[in-house]
């Protein structure tokens, strides 16, 4: 389904790019560790606060297909605030698979290693600071 506002805000991030230069953009390099199978897709969502955890809009995304090592993506992004999770979609669905009493199925990750106890993670447990320099993050599959 077509996301209009999702456009709209891409739109908005690299027009907000454009007017400062592409100078003060930094990559930020994802790397995904302790990817343990070779079926489906790592998933990798880039999130500002407003978008946290909308399936239907983050500020950016990839999809790389897992092979059972560890896999990288990176992103051009403008200063700020951002959280990433990574989801290892097994079974190529689309989303996470539950358990029981909505424990995750499939294997993920955060940034900053955060582990959710109950509940969804909150976006400032999660968030870091991209400035205009390169930075690089691993995050770690859990089960």
């Amino acid at each position: 389904m077509f996301n209009v506002r999702a456009v709209f805000r891409q739109a908005a991030i690299v027009g907000a790019a454009l007017a400062a230069g592409f100078s003060s953009a930094a990559t930020l390099t994802v790397t995904v560790a302790n990817v343990t199978e070779e079926a489906g897709q790592i998933r990798i969502s880039v999130y500002d606060e407003e978008t946290w955890l909308d399936r239907e809009r983050q500020v950016a995304r990839q999809f790389v297909l897992a092979d059972g090592a560890g896999v990288a993506a990176s992103f051009e992004l403008p200063p700020g605030t951002y959280a990433v999770a990574v989801l290892h979609d097994v079974n190529d669905n689309g989303r996470m698979d539950y358990r029981l009493m909505r424990v995750p199925k499939e294997p993920y990750g955060l940034s900053n290693g955060v582990v959710p106890k109950f509940g969804p993670p909150k976006f400032a447990d999660c968030a870091f600071a991209v400035a205009d320099e390169d930075m690089a993050i691993t995050i770690e599959l859990r089960d």
